[in-house]
């Protein structure tokens, strides 16, 4: 058993994706993942996730530090990508390529790439999400759309490989029914999979050809429903004028129902363990990088536009059910503030409304906490799991 202490596949695709599928040595930008991409296989055969501290203590394991953790030295802070030879390099010169001399590497590299794709000069990567069911997103081009079909071009992986899309294809009819769908970052828009896609070979690469359904309705805002108020500031129920617990309806309920829709980590709710936005995860492979509001901007598409099926309520709604088009996402801030709420702000077309946009601020969850409730659901009933606290 090997006591290295290795990146995992996902660390692995982020920290490439987070370099722009570009070598990271200073001065060499080499492109280090092949257009086909035919195998999970292919982006370590031309470029690699190096270590920038050793991955066990020895010989050959450069910048060693033995006060990290396990834990340390798999993250992708303590990873930078590379290409071959120079991943080769900087395992024979431990005195010129100092661990703080990769971490400057890495830095400027990303910088680098985080400007490219802001100004659309992102080495023709693309910079349009695109995810076909949960474990699979990737940047690409829509070909063509048509009734009952969507086309397209498979770029470069940010989660998952060609094998996770194969798996997908193969699993389709034991999937959930929550787990089959098509996202598009360019359209702000998605569609349920009517039936399992379809992978083809081409020459530049993949497409995948996915049957899609019609759009699933929205409600107009003002039918939304409503819910008791929480208070802007502190989040917490309060008392109206007349003595009462404060409550909030229709268009005044959205920025809150967006809100709350937004603050909820998959696998949070007590009954729903498919419910839920998938932010935690992306913030902690992205953060720093312009590839994480893209990729929550993709996970508010999903949650505007493909349906949830509530088994208490016996019903069928997207948790965003009045928004019919995810027109732009930002982030307001790098890190959450110290209560843990994340300034953003969403531009939507809402049903009965028109081009809505609003400042909000989410809760995201500390690591800690993810790790607790992951603990807690590993030894109790999912049911009465306790989700993080939101005040």
């Amino acid at each position: 058993m090997s006591n290295r202490d290795e990146f995992s596949e996902k660390t692995k695709t982020a920290v490439a994706a987070r370099a722009g599928w570009l070598c990271s040595f200073r001065g060499c930008a080499k492109p280090t993942v092949g257009p086909s991409e035919e195998s999970s296989e292919s982006i370590t055969k031309i470029g690699e996730a190096a270590h920038i501290c050793g991955a066990a203590p020895g010989l050959g394991s450069r910048r060693y530090d033995a006060s990290m953790t396990p834990e340390a030295r798999a993250d992708i802070s303590n990873a930078i990508w590379l290409c071959a030879d120079h991943a080769k390099l900087i395992d024979r010169d431990e005195a010129t390529y100092s661990a703080e001399t990769l971490r400057t590497m890495k830095r400027e590299h990303e910088a680098e790439c985080a400007k490219g794709i802001r100004l659309g000069k992102s080495h023709d990567l693309g910079a349009a999400l695109l995810a076909v069911g949960p474990d699979v997103v990737f940047t690409g081009d829509i070909q063509s759309i048509e009734a009952g079909s969507w086309v397209l071009h498979l770029k470069h992986f940010l989660v998952g490989d060609i094998h996770k899309v194969i798996a997908f294809i193969d699993g389709f009819s034991k999937a959930a029914a929550a787990d089959k769908y098509v996202l598009s970052n360019e359209l702000g828009d998605g569609r349920v999979l009517s039936a399992a896609p379809k992978l083809e070979k081409q020459n530049d690469g993949y497409r995948i050809i996915c049957p899609v359904a019609s759009s699933f309705p929205r409600v107009d805002a003002q039918n939304i429903g409503s819910d008791m108020a929480l208070h802007p500031e502190t989040f917490d129920l309060y008392v109206d004028a007349s003595g009462d617990i404060a409550r909030v309806s229709g268009l005044d309920y959205l920025p809150q129902r967006i809100q709350t829709s937004l603050s909820m980590q998959r696998g949070e709710s007590f009954f729903h363990r498919s419910a839920g936005i998938r932010f935690y995860e992306y913030y902690q492979a992205y953060r720093d990088s312009p590839w994480l509001p893209l990729l929550m901007k993709l996970d508010v598409v999903r949650e505007a536009s493909i349906p949830f099926t509530d088994t208490i309520l016996n019903r069928e709604y997207t948790q965003l059910s009045c928004v019919t088009r995810v027109i732009d996402f930002q982030l307001l801030a790098d890190k959450p503030e110290p209560n843990n709420r994340l300034p953003i702000r969403v531009v939507f077309d809402v049903q009965g409304v028109g081009r809505w946009e609003h400042d909000l601020k989410i809760y995201m969850p500390t690591k800690e906490q993810m790790d607790k409730r992951a603990e807690l659901q590993a030894e109790t009933n999912p049911l009465f799991t306790l989700v993080p606290n939101r005040t």
